[in-house]
Parts: C-alpha cells; sequence; structure tokens
C-alpha cells in the first residue's frame, strides 16, 4: 500500500511539472513558424531595416534559420545561403553576393539547433511517459485522482511561472533577455552588429512579441484546461449523486 501511495505521489509531480513544459513548448512551436513571421512583418509598427532588408526579404530570408531548426540538415544548410550584393552589408569587392550569415551567425545557429532539439526531444518524451501512464492508471481510480490533480497543479504553476516572468519581464526586459541567452550559450556568442542578418531578420521587437503571445497562449491553455477538468469534477459529482438515490 506504501509503495502505491509514493508511486501516486510520483505520478502527481511528474504531472505538475510537465505540464509546464508541454504548454510553453506548444506555445514556442507554434510561433517558429513562417506565418508568425509574415504577421511579424507586415503588422504596422515592426521595426524596419536600416540596411536594406524589404518587407519581401524579410519573408524571403526569414524562414531560412526557422527551417533549419526543424528540418534535420546539418549547418551547410545555412550556410549554402546567400544573398544578392544589393542586399549585402559591405560586400566584398566585385562579389556578385555574399553569404546569408557569418560564421558567427552560423555557430550561433548550430547552438540554437541544438538546444530546441534537445528541448523539444525532452517534450516528445515526457508527453510519451505521460501517454502511458494516463493509459495505465485507466484501470486505477486512485492513479487517475493523481493524474489530475497533477494537471491541475501543473496548470497553475504554468500560470504562475507567466505571471512572474511577466512581471520580471516589464521591470526589467534587456537584463532578462541577456539572462535567458546566458543561461542557454556560452557568453560572447549570441550578441552581433546592428548590420548582421540575424538581427535584421529577427529584431528584438520580434522576440518580444513572441514572448508577449507565448504568454498568453500558455495562460488560456492551463485556463482551458483547469475549467475542463473542474467541468470534469463536477459533472463526475452530478453522475455520483444521481447513482446514490437510484
Amino acid at each position: 500500500m506504501n509503495d502505491s501511495r509514493a508511486i501516486q505521489h510520483v505520478v502527481r509531480l511528474y504531472f505538475s511539472l510537465a505540464v509546464p513544459l508541454w504548454l510553453v513548448l506548444a506555445g514556442v512551436r507554434l510561433l517558429l513558424s513562417e506565418q508568425f513571421l509574415h504577421f511579424e512583418y507586415r503588422r504596422p509598427g515592426f521595426p524596419t531595416d536600416a540596411y536594406g532588408f524589404d518587407i519581401e526579404d524579410r519573408i524571403r530570408y526569414g524562414p531560412v534559420a526557422l527551417n533549419f531548426l526543424f528540418n534535420g540538415e546539418a549547418i551547410d544548410y545555412l550556410a549554402s545561403q546567400r544573398m544578392p550584393r544589393e542586399k549585402c552589408w559591405n560586400p566584398a569587392p566585385g562579389a556578385a553576393d555574399c553569404p546569408l550569415f557569418s560564421q558567427r551567425e552560423l555557430r550561433h545557429m548550430a547552438d540554437v539547433k541544438r538546444t530546441t532539439t534537445l528541448a523539444f526531444a525532452l517534450a516528445l518524451i515526457s508527453a510519451f511517459v505521460g501517454a502511458c501512464t494516463m493509459l495505465a492508471s485507466l484501470q486505477n481510480q486512485g492513479f487517475r485522482f493523481e493524474i489530475a490533480v497533477g494537471i491541475q497543479r501543473g496548470c497553475k504553476l504554468a500560470l504562475l511561472s507567466i505571471a512572474f516572468l511577466a512581471v520580471l519581464a516589464i521591470a526589467a526586459w534587456d537584463r532578462s533577455f541577456d539572462a535567458f541567452h546566458e543561461v542557454f550559450f556560452a557568453a560572447g556568442t549570441w550578441r552581433f552588429p546592428f548590420s548582421d542578418s540575424l538581427i535584421r531578420l529577427y529584431p528584438e521587437q520580434l522576440f518580444i512579441d513572441a514572448a508577449l503571445l507565448i504568454a498568453i497562449l500558455v495562460s488560456l491553455s492551463a485556463v482551458a484546461l483547469l475549467r475542463l477538468l473542474m467541468v470534469r469534477d463536477r459533472t463526475l459529482f452530478v453522475f455520483l449523486k444521481v447513482q446514490q438515490k437510484l
């Protein structure tokens, strides 16, 4: 009996921690898309590029790095991308074109791909474990209860985390942005001049908008899950009441 209770507590803790991860990475994946880039590039007020990219250039080149994150290609995929001379900043004399990304940018994108691949692999593995746990709990009411409690706590943890990070971002966006990169990337590998393509295609405003949308998506998803669980509990309560009267 004690072993069973211990396992149930582990299950509850697992879902409490896994749900925020799933919600956040689901939001991130939705925004790592051409559709989000197109929306941002075309929306009024989005920063223009002082070095020559117009909206159509951004729409053409912007998805390239995003596709690299998920297409299974090596860094040569990005290294082979080029742009015409008139779009280059400080091109080589007589050159008809230039690389879309510098060597420093390529190294950073290789780091981003490793981090992204690891994060989504972790999410998929944990989701698989969660699905298996749910299937295994179909015949065990105690485990089903612990899973529901774990999901509820995970949703609440996600909401609290979003609230905390929102306050932190509003109070000190620059420091928060730097701290995020310092956690995942080596010092000095993720800062670039404004003339580099990564900054021209993905200015800081893009990250601000993405962070805001991820916060909204995670919050709405967490609230929706909590609401579904409340409806489930209420329906179960009414069903039990009816059964007692019968």
